[in-house]
């Protein structure tokens, strides 16, 4: 008998219960309780990393597919909340349980479908469960409000111009607490304020990174500002003063603001709560501006609220014009893979001229172009023919080495990685369009409800449901379009190496085809390093033997 085994946990752990864990329980709950089965045979389901909010899981989609083709005859779990904490999406999932005839398991909280009695429960469970998660999301909600109206830094990175420190005061029951604020840094505060007149001004992040490196303008770690730096600093609410304008601005956006545009009184910064959301690998995204919570501070702000709204308004009519630079990938075999001796910036492409029988272009140092030559001087290099010599020194390098087999290995792992990571995307995206169609009809049936019946009390319940799916609906079509973006650029930028590689059986057919896009993706395998100091370029290689080189331009 196949007993499939679903484990969740939403951050990645060795501790409590974990998706191990999980699994040994199921597996000796099964030998416990359910001793008829005298040979199962256990097929484990993992999700670690996702919440059980969500639908959108590899391996719960996994094993949907698997229910309805009935593969297997017994679900257990660890836990309920380990399956869904969300009412609908488990009734859902219990529904196409009993239409395929599968038994369903919670081994902790000893919940069997088999019988009516833990039918009844388990559905009561769930309920508990989905309570449980919007009960903890609004008790985070409340006590971020509370904490907003202090207007206290809660920690992290101070932005730059400002700098962390603890005051103490006194409570509403005379205790002696302890909260943190903002305090500026003068000589910080008119860099920050500079490059916001600076915006203002140019109108250009490109101009606005090339003045930062001109004259030295570094960030709070002492490093070079880039655009997408400067971006994010400009976007920051903390400098923005609690104005008038502000309030407009901010309420325009439909965020929370639990102060009267009274309390907005042109001294105080803006400090904006649950703006970001953490994600694994120390990564951020902003969350929807309806669920930011915008609070008064006690520092003082910087840019008036009419300014940091025209700042705001300009970069995302920046934004939408894309950048008018041609793929470079398809001109130079390297590029992106030369490094500037002198300054340690990469080399990009410049100065591209197209004739009838060649293409010629440059390498030039990034920091020479972006400084107008104010940070670094090296001396341009020669494309074409540094990408021939180079080409031709691999080439000779593989023929003697005769490694063909070798080079085709790795191409062929290469072009796994890329579709691994294309059918991940197709997977999302399918689900996407299903949660699409789940949601759509949820709405519809709503709708119809309302058009049925004219009770306003009806209307007082649905309404809010129906704004609720609307938002769930918008979320699901950004990420829906996001995706399949990636997966055109993926399409674009990806080698065909399969195609092209897996009937060779020479080096010199490896070498002989003149695709710009494969010889790169050839290249990157074999080249661990290129440093150009404007005389010679030196050459280390991923090859036995063969790892330094040096050739002149």
């Amino acid at each position: 008998m196949n007993i499939a085994i679903y484990s969740r946990k939403s951050k990645y752990s060795e501790k409590g219960d974990s998706i191990d864990n999980q699994i040994q329980y199921c597996k000796d709950y099964v030998k416990m309780h359910l001793k008829q089965i005298t040979e199962p045979n256990f097929i484990i389901y993992e999700d670690e990393g996702f919440s059980a909010a969500t639908t959108i899981r590899p391996s719960y989609q996994k094993l949907l597919e698997d229910i309805k083709v009935k593969k297997i005859q017994v679900l257990i779990c660890y836990r309920l909340d380990r399956i869904n904490r969300n009412v609908s999406d488990f009734s859902k999932t219990l529904e196409l349980l009993e239409e395929c005839n599968i038994s369903f398991i919670s081994a902790t909280e000893n919940f069997d479908t088999s019988t009516p009695m833990g039918k009844a429960m388990i559905y009561i469970a769930s309920v508990f469960a989905q309570l449980e998660r919007e009960t903890t999301a609004e008790r985070v909600r409340d006590n971020m409000l509370a904490l907003s109206r202090t207007g206290r830094w809660l920690g992290g990175l101070s932005p730059l111009g400002y700098q962390s420190e603890s005051i103490l005061y006194m409570d509403e029951s005379l205790k002696e607490r302890q909260l943190y604020q903002l305090v500026p840094i003068e000589k910080e505060l008119n860099k920050v304020l500079l490059i916001f007149l600076k915006y203002k001004e140019t109108q250009s992040l490109s101009q606005l990174e090339t003045y930062c490196l001109t004259n030295h303008i570094k960030t709070q770690k002492n490093c070079d500002f880039t655009k997408n730096s400067l971006s994010l600093l400009l976007q920051n609410p903390t400098y923005c003063i609690a104005d008038k304008e502000a309030y407009d601005y901010f309420s325009g956006l439909n965020c929370i603001i639990p102060f009267s545009i009274s309390d907005f009184n042109g001294q105080n910064g803006i400090l904006c709560y649950n703006r970001t959301k953490h994600l694994a690998g120390n990564r951020q995204k902003k969350r929807p501006a309806k669920e930011w919570i915008v609070a008064i501070g006690k520092h003082r702000g910087i840019i008036t609220g009419k300014d940091f709204a025209f700042t705001q308004n300009l970069l995302k009519q920046n934004r939408t014009k894309g950048s008018p630079r041609k793929d470079t990938s398809q001109i130079a075999l390297f590029s992106g893979l030369i490094t500037c001796s002198c300054c340690g910036s990469r080399l990009r492409i410049k100065n591209i001229r197209r004739t009838k029988d060649k293409v010629t272009y440059s390498y030039v140092c990034e920091m020479k172009v972006l400084s107008k030559g104010a940070r670094c001087q090296n001396k341009n290099l020669p494309g074409a023919s540094f990408d021939e010599k180079l080409l031709t020194l691999i080439r000779n390098i593989l023929l003697y080495l005769n490694i063909t087999d070798t080079a085709i290995d790795l191409l062929l792992e290469k072009e796994y990685l890329i579709k691994s990571e294309a059918e991940t995307a197709v997977f999302q995206i399918n689900t996407l369009n299903q949660e699409l169609t789940a949601i759509n009809d949820e709405i519809s049936n709503l709708l119809k409800q309302l058009s049925q019946n004219s009770s306003p009390l009806l209307a007082k319940y649905i309404l809010p449901q129906l704004d609720k799916l609307d938002g769930k609906k918008k979320q699901s079509e950004e990420r829906l379009h996001n995706l399949t973006i990636g997966i055109t650029k993926a399409d674009t930028q990806s080698p065909d190496v399969l195609k092209t590689y897996t009937t060779l059986t020479s080096v010199e057919t490896l070498l002989a085809c003149h695709d710009v896009k494969n010889l790169r993706a050839l290249a990157e395998l074999f080249i661990k390093s290129i440093y150009w100091d404007g005389q010679s370029a030196s050459i280390k290689l991923n090859l036995p033997s063969y790892e330094h080189f040096c050739i002149d331009s």
